[in-house]
């Protein structure tokens, strides 16, 4: 498998827990060895995703006015030939119309420095009439989706005292923005030989009146069940059952 797939496939799993936690039941109930031994059903073979679209977008509105973004993706599909990787990177900065409007004595610090070996969204704000928010999507689909970013791992862009940067490489995919209002950071790290696997959103903004939205998309691309393969399906549960009436 291409580098990049081993690399995002630990974080990226990891990333589905937060994201589909809503879905969990609230109660749950014990069964014994014996229940599970007959437990039946479908399930996504791991056969059938043939490649995935990983998009993170920052973007923020800050109180001077000013409008940063920054966009990175990696595109893994399966092929005849083996795994195609497509890397895309954007980055962009409009300058505010009131360059002289700061935070004044408000901060926000510390969220950056935490250390996670999993996922993490950290979200540090200070001052009043600010929406922030930190969020991740998955979907399903045989269609290929994504953004459609120019070609690249790099792009950074800086003004006034502001920056927007994104790098997509095999370390992983880092998008950030930089601004005297604070830091707004996406991250997704894995192997290299350290045993942190790390998936981080991390918003620290300090000031009123701003608007922040760090988005993780992954859309994992899904090939039809066969008619054979449904058949193998029912006949591996129709043994399996059989072997449970035989002890």
């Amino acid at each position: 498998m291409n580098h990049y797939a081993r690399l995002l496939a630990l974080p990226l799993c990891m990333g589905a827990i937060p994201a589909l936690a809503h879905e969990v039941p609230m109660s749950w109930q014990p069964v014994s060895d014996d229940v599970l031994a007959h437990a039946t059903g479908k399930y996504m073979n791991q056969n059938m995703i043939s490649g995935f679209q990983l998009d993170l977008i920052s973007q923020w509105q800050t109180p001077s006015g000013a409008s940063l973004y920054a966009a990175g993706s990696v595109n893994v599909q399966q092929g005849s030939n083996g795994y195609t990787v497509n890397t895309g990177s954007q980055t962009g900065i409009l300058p505010g119309n009131n360059t002289n409007y700061g935070p004044g004595f408000a901060s926000a610090h510390g969220g950056n420095l935490i250390q996670v070996n999993g996922v993490g969204q950290v979200t540090q704000v200070a001052g009043n009439g600010n929406a922030v928010q930190n969020q991740t999507v998955i979907d399903f689909s045989p269609t290929q989706g994504g953004l459609g970013l120019p070609s690249g791992g790099t792009s950074s862009t800086s003004l006034d005292g502001m920056n927007a940067q994104v790098m997509v490489g095999q370390s992983g995919v880092n998008v950030s923005l930089q601004s005297p209002f604070g830091s707004v950071v996406q991250t997704i790290t894995s192997g290299g030989g350290s045993p942190m696997n790390r998936i981080m959103q991390v918003i620290q903004v300090a000031g009123n009146n701003q608007q922040v939205l760090n988005s993780m998309l992954l859309h994992l691309r899904t090939d039809p069940v066969t008619m054979n393969a449904l058949r193998q399906v029912g006949v591996n549960q129709a043994l399996t059952n059989t072997l449970g009436l035989r002890r």
